[in-house]
């Protein structure tokens, strides 16, 4: 997958296209939009860009922002802008057009938009869309916007109607919400993959290991939503190969009282593996019990056994996700 990074002028002109593309004025399915999580309503608009393209001989193309906006940075995204582009990588789409959200594209004109990024830098012959979609300044644009201006333009613009699941339309504020709640089972079926997340393994106070239970300590990326605090049952990639594994996310109270920043920390259930310094992927999958604080070491210790037990009891029953370390 290509992926074209956009600078825009005062004028609204595009003045930077990626060197390395090797056909920029190839004619394009596209489809708009944040993307955020890239769930299931998200996945048939591709899928519906997709065959629109195939029937047309066109290339394949989504548009998304690099960043969402300022007021919305921290713990607010279910996927990073890396993370989407693999997510999109993954279903075969060939390019991904990136847009900064800064202050010249909030101001653009939803004419401007569609001539300028549409049809002058995506080439666009086709463009798919929710059907809630908005766009431009003051979200002046929508559907009907596009299609008129796509009539004028010999421009296909086809409006995909959401999916929904037990009644409710799939949205990534609703997924956003379910992870807030823990209630990470249900936002994998909305998404249709894993919720994830992967850094670097840090070292930290080795409590742990001191316990018998090495864990790898990650950060959650600060512009992701952050999970509810407390102990899942999880999966660990490691070298390609998926592994059951437990997860506490949250500020360690009982043996920690300064750092404020919230840590994932995971033990692989069977197996000893150096990981230090290595890049972690963890897939939450299933919400077993809120942090607390307990009285002493030797409490906690005694919880851990039976959390490990209960996630033990649970990978019996589930199968290990695919792997996700390819979006993550």
């Amino acid at each position: 997958m290509i992926v074209w990074n956009c600078i825009i002028n005062r004028e609204g002109k595009l003045i930077s296209t990626p060197s390395s593309a090797t056909d920029c004025t190839a004619a394009r399915a596209v489809a708009l939009g944040f993307f955020d999580g890239v769930h299931l309503g998200h996945q048939k608009i591709f899928q519906t860009m997709l065959d629109v393209a195939e029937a047309r001989s066109l290339r394949t193309a989504v548009q998304t922002f690099e960043n969402p906006p300022s007021s919305k940075v921290q713990n607010y995204l279910i996927t990073t802008y890396s993370e989407r582009c693999g997510l999109v990588a993954h279903m075969g789409i060939d390019d991904l057009f990136a847009i900064p959200f800064n202050e010249q594209i909030k101001s653009m004109s939803p004419e401007t938009f569609m001539e300028v990024c549409l049809k002058d830098w995506m080439h666009a012959r086709a463009v798919i869309v929710g059907r809630d979609y908005r766009f431009g300044k003051g979200r002046e644009g929508d559907v009907q916007t596009l299609q008129v201006w796509g009539a004028r333009n010999g421009i296909e613009v086809i409006s995909v109607d959401p999916v929904n699941f037990e009644g409710r339309r799939i949205s990534s504020s609703w997924i956003r919400e379910l992870i807030v709640d823990g209630e990470v089972e249900q936002a994998e079926h909305l998404l249709g993959h894993p919720v994830a997340f992967a850094g670097v393994v840090e070292k930290g106070q080795q409590l742990g290991r001191t316990l018998g239970f090495p864990t790898a300590n990650i950060r959650i990326p600060e512009q992701k939503v952050i999970p509810k605090y407390g102990v899942y049952a999880s999966a660990y990639c490691l070298d390609g190969k998926i592994l059951p594994s437990i997860t506490n996310i949250g500020l360690r109270p009982t043996v920690n009282q300064e750092d404020q920043i919230p840590l994932a920390e995971t033990k692989i259930l069977d197996g000893y593996f150096q990981l230090y310094g290595t890049k972690g992927s963890v897939a939450l999958l299933k919400y077993i019990r809120p942090e607390q604080a307990f009285p002493n070491v030797e409490a906690l210790k005694d919880q851990m056994n039976i959390d490990q037990e209960a996630v033990r009891n649970y990978h019996k029953n589930r199968q290990l996700p695919v792997r996700f370390d390819e979006y993550v």
